[in-house]
């Protein structure tokens, strides 16, 4: 059966209306969250990309209070690389701590480190243990229950990874160049709950970034195509892809409601300002991504619906559903510099998790 035509986001698309707050304030770069059967939230911090703090990459677990809140934490984890790409890409990116998953028992983590190497890592014990090594920028993990296997992306290659114990990583699935020439950069990568596949050949999802076009030193950091990101279905038993959503931009963080419709971030509408590629802006700059100007969006893939339940998001990058509330990450590069809100005013930059209401359907 040939796949049918993706979706296409449409310029109009219907609103409706989420309960927004901000439960978490404060961060340094927050990336994977996740929520336990306790109602505790793990977080990632790919940390704060200040050379004075090379090390401030953290896992923090927040308990909830009896108000249903946020504000308790203990430090699981810390002491891991976080660093600034400002230099080399002249925009907003702090890399290090990535994601977070639960699969087989355990908790691991995904570490990108150019300089010790990426890593995988075993939270079974404190503090965690290497688990794998691996060359390349680590993002996202999934676990495969039916494989028995953890899946990651490498954005820089371009590449999805299969890793079973005992065995070396595996090159599942490649990423194919953009229209425009441009490096596909997968981001995120679940499993395809829509998909009807039999047992072990359940699909996965990946979130294609895209990459920055290339041959225009005058935009380096801004140069990127709007409306040319996709989300693709990877067959895990033939390496086929395909296209399920076309017409994004910038798109993150992917994950599946309980009804089966699937919520979508894209990190940004514009690009502007892009950062120096030695000093900090003392004035508020975007600093390659127009901030506050991020999505989140649902998809019906029966209906072929598209639905924005948020708008203004300031660089958001991850997020996980429970039930009706959605946790999303926002608030990406050096934090305590300025930058411009939604209404054009001067803040701080900082990370912070928005908790969000889904509307019933």
């Amino acid at each position: 059966m040939a796949n049918p035509l993706p979706i296409l986001v449409p310029q109009l698309m219907m609103q409706q209306r989420c309960i927004s707050s901000i439960v978490l304030r404060g961060l340094n770069n927050p990336r994977g969250i996740k929520l336990k059967q306790d109602s505790s939230l793990l977080l990632v911090e790919a940390g704060s990309g200040d050379a004075g703090q090379p090390f401030s990459g953290r896992l923090l677990q927040f308990k909830q209070n009896a108000d249903g809140g946020y504000a308790r934490y203990e430090v699981l984890a810390d002491g891991f690389r976080s660093m600034n790409m400002q230099a080399r890409m002249c925009r907003d990116e702090i890399f290090g701590l990535a994601d977070i998953a639960y699969g087989d028992g355990r908790w691991l983590l995904s570490q990108t480190d150019y300089v010790a190497g990426s890593r995988i890592l075993d939270l079974t014990s404190l503090p965690p243990q290497p688990l794998i090594q691996s060359s390349g920028n680590l993002n996202a993990l999934c676990y495969h229950p039916q494989r028995r296997s953890w899946l990651t992306v490498k954005p820089d290659t371009n590449q999805a990874i299969e890793f079973i114990d005992g065995q070396p990583e595996a090159v599942v699935g490649l990423l194919a160049d953009l229209s425009g020439g441009q490096h596909a950069v997968p981001v995120t990568i679940i499993l395809d709950q829509h998909s009807k596949a039999g047992s072990g050949d359940q699909p996965v999802l990946i979130s294609l970034f895209s990459g920055e076009l290339q041959g225009d030193a005058d935009k380096m950091g801004i140069n990127f195509e709007k409306g040319v990101s996709q989300i693709v279905r990877l067959d895990l038993a033939t390496g086929e892809v395909s296209t399920v959503i076309a017409g994004l931009t910038l798109a993150t963080g992917m994950a599946f409601t309980e009804q089966g419709q699937l919520l979508v971030l894209e990190l940004c509408e514009d690009f502007l300002e892009p950062m120096p590629a030695n000093e900090v802006p003392q004035t508020a700059w975007h600093g390659g991504f127009k901030r506050y100007s991020g999505r989140l969006l649902r998809f019906d893939l029966d209906k072929r619906t598209v639905t924005c339940l948020a708008r203004h998001l300031d660089t958001p990058s991850n997020l996980c559903v429970a039930g009706n509330t959605v946790f999303i990450s926002e608030g990406m590069g050096l934090p305590g510099r300025p930058i411009a809100n939604a209404d054009g005013e001067t803040v701080v930059l900082e990370g912070y998790v928005r908790k969000l209401i889904l509307p019933e359907n």
